[in-house]
């Protein structure tokens, strides 16, 4: 017996501790509710970043794309043009990877902005590794608000991977290069800044003179360099200058010399005096900022004084520096206003309509949308398709319209209005009319309901005025959109009622009954509508009875007051929604499942062991 107490408590025990696993995991969907960011650093795939997708073309714009061995000596551009497909939803943090050719490598590390060339707004950063074969573009949330056409193009500097140097004597006396110099690797922020501004663009040009390669002897040489436009001499670094050897197409480095120089705008003017080795001299400029607007070539020209040319060959050189790491993009707005209104006027605006947003095929974009006070409701973030409204909810006073309202948003459309309408439910003022004149009708009319002032009760006849002979009806208020009903009890022609201040409308329309009743045993509506009175008033002729919305057929007018209008509008951010975040209740659902499987298995447990 105790053996089995202690069993039940301890199966009372697991049962406690199940039922609170059950509370827990109950609670999973409530505690990870927040908004999820949909793709947020996933890789995107992009169209046009493929390593078959590049341009490649030297300084001079020659195109080496095709070209099956590029040389590790020379720099290259490569230019991609990008697109993004219209269904993928990018988000802050996402990636795309950008391939090299096989023929290219980054010999420095590349890193720059690629901005919207309308806005200035920063799309993503991209980076490439120096040796690296790829890059990554990082994207900003720029493309979370513009979802339609997005696209753009991506250029950056490269050299090319065949070592192409030979053993040949060189054919040259002198000769110009120059290339960008980046931040050291693992650079610290406050050093990468030294090298690159605040848009990743260089602010130092390095400068290669290179004479002399076959070390003949040349007597008072004197060069002057002169700087194209767009840069200034970087007087902080000033020149270095190298003596050594020229051979495989490559300078060795043997030893420096200090010449004197002289800097006098934007020429710098260097004596060397006699040489017999080979001479490499090192000097810097600083680019404008105003520069990278109007150019993405620097030059600069040098000529040596003291040997004519040497054997045949000129004694001037000139160098060029591209810089075209950079990107652009574009994207606009995809977004959708619904405008509700009042379906008589189609110019009241309607406030507190509920809708529901999906795509063509049916699923659900987000729900919950409410119109303004203003009658509107804005929805960004669409990708380019097709899509529809349906409303859930109608203003206070007005008939459910669960018309779809469908439309497109397109590249060449990415912003549409929805114009939507509803039908009043609110019956119109009532106004009292004056007794109405004998009908001048052959036929006996049917008298409407009598209708006496509260303060003076009238006293109901207790004959009926025969068929033959027209009875004068009494005097009855009838609203102008709705048919009096007649009622079972006939005032006699020679004591009109006095009409009450207000009538309320019956919701059908009664038949007269065959036999008069007093007006206090009121009559049962039959089943069919009887005729309305013939009377001279005229607004007592045309009224509508109310009927209820499945009786009601639309005819072609209605049907195109509740279709939707769609144009091309400004955007507006009155009452804007974003894309919904997806996977909270596939994850509610299986919280909910397995809480139930324990409490389950807890409660099958307590009762095999009472038993």
């Amino acid at each position: 017996m105790q053996k089995r107490r202690h069993s039940q408590k301890r199966a009372s025990v697991f049962l406690l501790i199940t039922l609170l696993l059950s509370v827990l995991v109950a609670l999973i969907p409530p505690l990870i509710s927040k908004p999820i960011s949909v793709g947020a650093g996933q890789n995107i795939a992009v169209t046009g970043f493929g390593s078959q997708d590049a341009t490649i073309t030297d300084t001079t714009g020659k195109d080496f794309t095709h070209a099956p061995n590029l040389s590790m000596y020379s720099v290259y551009t490569l230019t991609y043009h990008w697109r993004i497909p219209d269904e993928v939803v990018v988000k802050a943090g996402d990636t795309a990877t950008v391939f090299l050719p096989a023929t290219v490598v980054s010999r420095a590390d590349v890193d720059f902005a690629v901005v919207d060339p309308t806005t200035g707004a920063t799309i993503g950063h991209f980076f490439s590794k120096a040796g690296s074969s790829s890059g990554i573009l990082t994207f900003t949330d720029f493309f979370s608000h513009s979802t339609v056409g997005r696209q753009g193009e991506l250029q950056f500097m490269v050299s090319g991977r065949y070592d192409d140097s030979g053993h040949q004597r060189p054919g040259w006396y002198i000769n110009k290069a120059g290339w960008v110099v980046n931040p050291p690797t693992g650079a610290t922020p406050e050093e990468k800044a030294q090298y690159v501004d605040d848009l990743g663009r260089p602010k130092i040009f390095q400068w290669e003179i290179t004479i002399n390669p076959n070390m003949e002897h040349v007597d008072n040489v004197v060069l002057t360099d002169t700087l194209g436009p767009g840069q200034h001499f970087d007087t902080s670094r000033g020149l270095v200058v190298h003596t050594g050897t020229y051979d495989d197409n490559w300078f060795h480095a043997t030893g420096t010399i200090t010449p004197s120089y002289q800097v006098n705008g934007n020429q710098v003017k260097i004596s060397l005096g006699t040489i017999t080795t080979a001479i490499q001299i090192d000097l810097w400029t600083n680019p404008t900022s105003a520069s990278f607007e109007t150019t993405d070539s620097w030059t600069n020209s040098v000529v040596a004084s003291g040997k004519q040319g040497g054997t045949g060959a000129p004694a001037q050189a000139n160098g060029t520096i591209t810089w075209r790491n950079g990107g652009s993009g574009t994207g606009q707005v995809g977004q959708v206003t619904l405008i509700k209104q009042d379906q008589k006027t189609h110019q009241q605006a309607l406030a507190g309509a509920v809708f529901s947003l999906y795509r063509a095929d049916g699923t659900l974009v987000h729900d919950d949308l409410t119109t303004d006070t203003k009658g509107k409701l804005t929805f960004t973030q669409l990708l380019v398709g097709q899509y529809y409204f349906v409303e859930t909810k109608a203003p206070k006073g007005y008939k459910l319209n669960a018309t779809h309202l469908p439309f497109t948003i397109t590249l060449d459309k990415p912003q549409v209005t929805v114009k939507a309408y509803d039908e009043n439910l609110t019956p119109p003022p009532v106004t009292p009319s004056t007794p109405s004149s004998e009908s001048s009708s052959s036929k006996p009319s049917v008298p409407s309901s009598s209708v006496t002032p509260p303060s003076k009760p009238s006293t109901p006849s207790s004959s009926v005025t025969p068929p033959s002979k027209p009875s004068t009806p009494s005097s009855s208020v009838t609203p102008p959109s709705k048919p009096s009903t007649p009622s079972s009890s006939v005032t006699p022609p020679s004591k009109p009622s006095v009409p009450s201040s207000s009538v309320t409308p019956p919701s059908k329309p009664s038949s007269p009954s065959s036999s008069v009743t007093p007006p206090s045993k009121p009559s049962s509506p039959s089943s069919e509508p009887s005729k309305p009175a013939a009377s001279s008033t005229p607004s007592h002729q045309e009224s509508s009875s109310s009927i209820s919305s499945s009786d009601v057929i639309p005819s072609s007018s209605s049907e195109s007051d509740s279709s939707a209008s769609v144009e091309v509008i400004t955007p507006s951010h009155n009452n804007t929604h974003h894309l919904p975040d997806t996977g909270e209740r596939v994850l509610g659902w299986l919280a909910i499942a397995i809480g139930s499987l324990l409490s389950i298995t807890g409660i099958l447990l307590l009762i095999k062991d009472y038993q």
